[in-house]
């Protein structure tokens, strides 16, 4: 089978794969006693956030596509998405719990708790979305054409309000290859405004280091994107 053909999870599974990666790191660096451990539980509530609403999609417009083709392993990734979402809600309980915290010490073991929970949300979900890669992707292609997987991207890009492709697509543009970034941004502009594309780009010189930035606007400027 063919390797190259529309890997509908790619995109922003790197991104969510980036924000897992940073947000574990700034767990490791933060001292849960002070208030300024705050921003860094927020950013726990996001990835929460992100990954929650990311299974409800696949659970609403992908796994539908195999239920008469492969019950059983819909019922197997369903399953999962049940195991992630509990370890969704334990993340958010040990929130609960520094935000409810005194001092002496309290935030500190809600800190640890945080600690160990993002720890198995992170090895379960980086699992998770390998299995979906290597398995629920190349069942999806052995029943159904580029075109469809590209018409159930955007049936899930339709249902994400503005603020959360927002939070999303900069996640992504931090986490994808220069080519990945040149394809996305060549789809961006044909497919959409000028004033989208402008933001894109725009959005792309802010999160690339100053290097990447310039082998992706040397390329537009080139006229050099394959699309």
């Amino acid at each position: 089978m063919k390797e190259n053909r529309y890997n509908v999870f790619n995109q922003i599974h790197k991104g969510l794969r980036a924000l897992l990666y940073d947000t574990a790191l700034g767990i490791q660096q933060t001292d849960f006693e002070e208030d300024a451990a705050a921003k860094t539980v927020r950013a726990v509530e996001l990835v929460v956030d992100l990954f929650d609403e990311h299974a409800h999609h696949e659970d609403t417009c992908l796994l539908p596509m195999l239920v008469k083709v492969n019950p059983e392993l819909v019922a197997e990734f369903e399953n999962e998405h049940v195991i992630d979402h509990q370890l969704s809600d334990n993340l958010r309980e040990q929130i609960k719990g520094w935000r409810r915290a005194g001092l002496c010490g309290e935030r500190v073991a809600y800190g640890k708790a945080i600690f160990y929970a993002f720890n198995e949300f992170i090895a379960f979900n980086l699992h998770h979305m390998n299995k979906e890669e290597n398995i629920l992707l190349y069942t999806l292609w052995k029943h159904y054409t580029d075109e469809d997987l590209q018409a159930a991207q955007q049936a899930i890009i339709a249902s994400i309000t503005p603020e959360t492709m927002m939070v999303e697509s900069r996640w992504m543009m931090r986490a994808l290859s220069n080519g990945e970034i040149l394809q996305w941004l060549g789809e961006v502009k044909q497919g959409a405004p000028a004033e989208v594309f402008d933001m894109f780009l725009g959005m792309a010189e802010e999160e690339l280091a100053p290097a990447r930035w310039e082998v992706v606007s040397n390329s537009f400027s080139a006229n050099e994107l394959c699309v």
